[in-house]
């Protein structure tokens, strides 16, 4: 076919603009100075230029362009690196030109129908992997379903004799304790610890079972940080005094109000002031703060403990986690204060962390958003 023919041109053309073959001009230094745009859009905008090895794979043998095959009739398989970042491999046969060489190259189809067949295989593995954790989803869903409802009637069962060991060791103390010898008063003070210690592991329980049953519904009220506080102020003072713990509570905002659970925003400090109070020695302090902006409320408590590992840090919102650091005075926990904290958090729209290193003590912060908007908290 004549090369200045009609046919011939129009060959040219398909194959420089759109044909899927990978045409590149070699100089006799094996480098790229032109390539059509198949080959540019496979190989990378920047092939001109490039020698034939840089596009090569290691492993692949480079032919002997010095003797081209000037009848082309010789096909030569070469692994391209492409633009995509992965290797392709084409049937090449070089043409010799007066000043380089034609290298045009097509797909290698068994290899693209080898890799076809390996990719649909594995995709029948992905489906039966996908149908099997579906299975074990549906089976945990149904396992942690059975665990809430468990805990929920364990703990509502235990309530009523942790109940009566509380009121009838508070009745003898208060009647008779005086009369009794200062070791049989501690027997009973201890007893009544034990049982205050376990009522709020049942109530921990409970909040558990209920919030991952997705049964708690908040009770939204406007208040203001003032209001929210004198719930909670007299009871951690309390506590932090049994330890010789201070308590230093920073001014609030007096009059912005937000729509929250109270109850259940008070049981989130309670449980973050207990926790800093718990984690430090007498003579130490422990801060509540709270901060407006234009879109959140934020509280954070801070104390002078041991502080908490980086490592620790992120499994300290899960269920029965506990961090590395041990209580001062060897209070018990099976770690559902935080995790309990951080849900009724997010039931609110908010997000629940903690900063701290090893040393200089801990601040859990949360927020809350302006407009709180019920949310379904994440199982911990």
């Amino acid at each position: 076919m004549p090369t200045d023919s009609p046919l011939a041109a129009a060959v040219l053309a398909y194959l420089a603009d759109t044909g899927p073959v990978l045409a590149l001009n070699l100089d006799v230094q094996q480098r790229v100075v032109m390539a059509n745009a198949h080959a540019r859009r496979i190989l990378g905008t920047n092939v001109v230029g490039r020698a034939l090895g840089e596009l090569v794979l290691d492993f692949t043998p480079l032919p002997d362009l010095q003797t081209p095959d000037a009848t082309g009739k010789r096909s030569h398989l070469l692994s391209l690196n492409t633009a995509a970042g992965m290797p392709e491999s084409f049937h090449f046969r070089f043409f010799a030109l007066p000043e380089g060489t034609l290298a045009l190259g097509c797909l290698d189809f068994q290899e693209q129908a080898r890799l076809q067949t390996e990719v649909l295989g594995l995709n029948h593995e992905l489906n039966d992997l996908t149908r099997q954790l579906h299975l074990a989803n549906a089976e945990l869903k149904e396992l942690n379903q059975l665990k809430n409802q468990f805990l929920g009637m364990a703990a509502h069962d235990l309530r009523a004799p942790i109940g009566v060991i509380m009121t009838y060791s508070e009745f003898v103390l208060d009647e008779v304790g005086d009369r009794l010898p200062e070791e049989h008063q501690e027997f009973l003070r201890t007893c009544l610890a034990s049982a205050i210690g376990m009522q709020q592991l049942i109530e921990n329980f409970l909040d558990v079972s209920i919030i991952e049953s997705g049964k708690m519904r908040l009770d939204l009220a406007e208040a203001t940080v003032p209001e929210i506080l004198a719930g909670v102020e007299p009871i951690a003072r309390l506590v932090a005094v049994k330890k010789k713990i201070s308590l230093v509570v920073l001014p609030a905002d007096e009059a912005r109000r937000m729509p929250v659970d109270v109850p259940k925003l008070q049981q989130v400090l309670l449980n973050l002031l207990r926790n800093a109070v718990e984690h430090s020695r007498p003579g130490q302090r422990v801060w509540l703060s709270s901060h407006w902006d234009d879109q959140n409320l934020l509280f954070a408590v801070r104390d002078e403990g041991p502080g908490i590992a980086p490592g620790d840090q992120a499994k300290l919102f899960m269920s029965f986690a506990k961090a590395g650091t041990r209580k001062t005075a060897g209070e018990r926990s099976v770690g559902l204060g935080l995790a309990i904290s951080r849900l009724i958090v997010e039931a609110h729209g908010g997000r629940i962390w903690v900063e701290s290193i090893p040393g200089p003590g801990a601040t859990f912060q949360f927020t809350l958003p302006r407009q709180t908007q019920r949310q379904t908290p994440t199982p911990a």
